[in-house]
């Protein structure tokens, strides 16, 4: 049976989910790795070191193959050039038009609903895609190069191998990059399920001081306690 294409609808829905998913994963390797240089914490961590190398090594391998899908610019692949692509060659979906025939009731419930809203064009598209572009270049030559020959395929296996590829890590050009994409979709979702205008603003991961707690109570650090942050790398 053949596969049902991928619609607008579905494209925002995965796009969006991809990307959650990719900031879960990185505030908890981020949080993992700030709490290394934690006295306190890693006494904690040293108690079940096994648990927690594994963890970590899950996090990690779990959080390049995201960066390295996300940034796949083959055909076949469900990127965010692909959705990107899919975007601007189906701008009609965006209009408001299709927004009302998706919703009929809702000038029923709202008369007002549609006033002020203005409708997007490709021109505020190719705006708002060029801000993911700066980030594109550089999590393509280092984390899919880490999710090709380290993760997915292991073509380097060795330490000593790969160990070059890893300093080339900056952990906030990846959180940057996450935000950056996150933030286009969600602008993308909130265009298309309710056809707000589309902006231009970075926004904040909501979950992430939520993520950043469960480490802390899942390696047994007290709530009462404040991790300071003088004590924590990357910071």
């Amino acid at each position: 049976m053949a596969k049902s294409p991928m619609n607008t609808k579905r494209w925002i829905d995965f796009i969006v989910q991809e990307l959650e998913t990719s900031l879960a994963l990185f505030y908890s390797y981020k949080q993992f790795l700030r709490l290394l240089s934690n006295r306190e914490c890693v006494f904690l961590i040293n108690e079940n070191p096994e648990f927690w190398m594994l963890h970590n090594g899950t996090v990690q391998t779990t959080l390049f193959l995201y960066l390295g899908r996300i940034v796949d610019d083959s055909n076949d692949a469900k990127s965010f050039a692909n959705f990107k692509k899919h975007c601007t060659s189906h701008v009609s979906d965006f209009s408001h038009k299709e927004f009302l025939s998706r919703k009929p009731n809702i000038l029923q419930f709202n008369p007002k609903f549609m006033d002020g809203r203005t409708e997007p064009a490709m021109p505020e598209f190719k705006v708002l895609f060029k801000l993911a572009s700066e980030h594109d270049k550089y999590l393509r030559a280092t984390c899919k190069t880490i999710r090709n020959k380290v993760f997915a395929h292991a073509i380097l296996t060795d330490e000593l191998q790969y160990q070059d590829l890893f300093k080339q890590v900056k952990i906030d050009r990846i959180e940057s990059a996450l935000l950056t994409y996150w933030s286009i979709s969600q602008h993308i979702w909130q265009c298309y399920n309710n056809a707000r205008s589309l902006k231009y603003v970075q926004l904040s991961y909501p979950e992430k001081i939520e993520i950043e707690k469960n480490i802390l109570r899942a390696i047994g650090f007290s709530s009462n306690k404040k991790l300071h942050a003088t004590s924590c790398a990357g910071e």
